[in-house]
C-alpha cells in the first residue's frame, strides 16, 4: 500500500489522538485538508480495515483498528519519511553512534521545520533503562561532533506510552510531526499499547 502525504498525516494524527474522539472535520482541520479530502482518505482507510468508525448521532468518529494486523504495518509506513533534507541526513550520520543503545529516535522541533538556522536539535530517544549510562556517555561523544546543541528527551517504552495517554505537550508533536530515524516498529507497538 502506497500512502500519500495527506494519508500519512491523517494516520499520524489519529495515532496521537488516542484519548479523543475525532470526526472527519477534526481530522481535516488538523491535517490541513478539506472535508471532502478527509472523507476520501478516511473512507479509503476504513475500507482497508486500518481504521474503525463508530457513529455518534449523525457524526462518524474514527480511530486506528489494531484488531487488524495490517494497521501496524500501514502505520509504520506512515512514520517512514519520504526523503530527508541534507541537514537531516548529516544529523542522522552524527546520531548513528546511538542507534545500538536506543530503540527509537525522532528528530523534532525547529530543526525539522523550515527554520533556516535552528540553534538546537531536539531528539526523542526511546531506550531500555539498562542502557541509560552507556547512552549518556555516547551522547557526549555525539555532541562533540554535532554543530548544534542536542536537547534530548529520553523515554522508556512505558514512559512513552504513559505520556501518549497524557497528551504530553512534547511527546505528541514529536510523534505527529517529527522525523523518525529508526524504531518504527517500536513506536507502533507503543501506540498500539496506549490504545488498549
Amino acid at each position: 500500500m502506497i500512502l500519500t502525504a495527506n494519508e500519512k498525516c491523517v494516520l499520524r494524527f489519529l495515532a496521537v489522538s488516542i484519548t479523543k474522539e475525532m470526526s472527519m472535520n477534526d481530522v481535516g482541520r488538523a491535517c490541513g485538508v478539506s472535508s471532502g479530502g478527509a472523507f476520501k482518505i478516511l473512507t479509503k482507510l476504513e475500507k482497508e480495515g486500518v481504521l474503525k468508525a463508530k457513529s455518534i448521532s449523525n457524526i462518524k468518529i474514527y480511530s486506528l483498528d489494531f484488531q487488524n494486523e495490517k494497521t501496524a504495518r500501514v502505520l509504520e509506513l506512515a512514520l517512514i519519511p519520504d526523503s530527508f533534507e541534507e541537514r537531516v541526513k548529516l544529523r542522522m550520520e552524527d546520531l548513528k553512534l546511538l542507534k545500538t543503545l536506543t530503540e527509537a529516535c525522532i528528530l523534532f522541533g525547529s530543526y525539522v521545520t523550515t527554520k533556516k538556522k535552528p540553534g538546537d536539535l531536539d531528539v526523542l530517544f526511546v531506550l531500555d533503562r539498562k542502557n541509560f549510562g552507556a547512552y549518556k556517555q555516547t551522547l557526549v561523544k555525539v555532541q562533540d561532533i554535532t554543530p548544534v546543541k542536542i536537547h534530548d528527551v529520553v523515554q522508556t517504552t512505558l514512559d512513552l506510552e504513559q505520556n501518549l495517554k497524557k497528551n504530553d505537550m512534547i511527546i505528541i508533536p514529536a510523534l505527529k510531526n517529527g522525523i523518525v530515524l529508526w524504531g518504527f516498529d517500536i513506536l507502533v507497538q507503543v501506540i498500539k499499547n496506549a490504545c488498549r
